[in-house]
């Protein structure tokens, strides 16, 4: 079966966005008996070795790894912040050798203002190839992420002309199930409903076949199952597809459920439909 991580920033419901949901995913992580966690940038006091290295040994010593360190972006933001972001990758991608982690995980960017989708996609594949020649040598796996909050990527054909056209050995790709336009949990052109379109099925199936990794995301969990997305025909296309790479799963609260109570519902209603 599919290696099974928490994101660690599902728990900042309970915790806000600090350190603390790190811990707390890699006590929940332990408890299911799954693989690990995967954390962000953010949720890192300093980047400094000594301290890095302090919180590697803190998880690897209950028996879990952590799988990578996702960088946040500002979707909000215009293109011209792009620099300083691309300055933050490569400030990430020279720390997290010293937590043990191999992969970064990085969003495109959004179409804001007077952007046009063309000039803002030109701009994100600027910004990854200057981080992947950053990268090169180093032995860490930059991950691309569809998003949509208005953003490039957000769709299947988005994504895949990215990778043909950085055709980049040290680029990989994740797949963010709740992330492609047509869901009702992204902003941007997301769904007006509550039920995920037709046209988020059609952009994983076009995906599935190149992600190295999955971001399943949960918006609901009272009893484990998804309300907002089809996790059976989620599954049904990763497996159609010959995917076998890790799953870390995401819980953005929609309902009332705390993500404490919450996760180990999703795990289990995931791992029962990945059999």
């Amino acid at each position: 079966m599919n290696p099974i991580y928490l994101q660690a920033l599902s728990f900042q419901d309970v915790h806000g966005p600090n350190e603390d949901c790190i811990y707390a995913a890699a006590d929940m992580a332990v408890e299911l008996g799954i693989a690990g966690i995967d954390i962000e940038d953010r949720l890192l006091k300093s980047y400094e070795p000594h301290y890095l290295q302090a919180l590697a040994h803190q998880i690897e010593s209950r028996g879990i790894r952590i799988g990578y360190c996702g960088l946040i972006v500002d979707f909000n933001a215009p293109i011209s912040s792009i620099p300083d972001e691309i300055n933050r990758a490569k400030l990430l991608l020279d720390a997290i050798p010293y937590l043990g982690v191999e992969s970064i995980r990085i969003p495109g960017n959004g179409v804001v203002g007077r952007q046009s989708t063309e000039g803002t996609f030109n701009a994100v594949r600027s910004k990854f190839q200057q981080v992947l020649d950053h990268a090169e040598g180093s032995g860490v796996t930059v991950y691309l992420h569809n998003h949509n909050h208005g953003s490039v990527p957000s769709t299947g054909e988005q994504v895949l002309r990215l990778v043909n056209e950085l055709n980049n050995p040290g680029l990989s790709y994740v797949l963010d199930t709740g992330q492609f336009q047509g869901s009702p949990g992204a902003s941007g052109e997301g769904s007006p409903s509550n039920i995920a379109q037709d046209e988020l099925y059609e952009s994983i199936d076009m995906c599935a076949p190149i992600a190295s990794m999955v971001r399943a995301k949960f918006y609901f969990a009272q009893s484990g199952a998804e309300r907002w997305l089809d996790y059976p025909r989620i599954v049904k296309s990763l497996k159609k597809s010959g995917f076998d790479g890790p799953i870390s799963i995401v819980y953005e609260p929609k309902g009332t459920v705390p993500s404490t109570d919450a996760l180990p519902l999703a795990v289990r209603d995931l791992t029962d439909l990945l059999r």
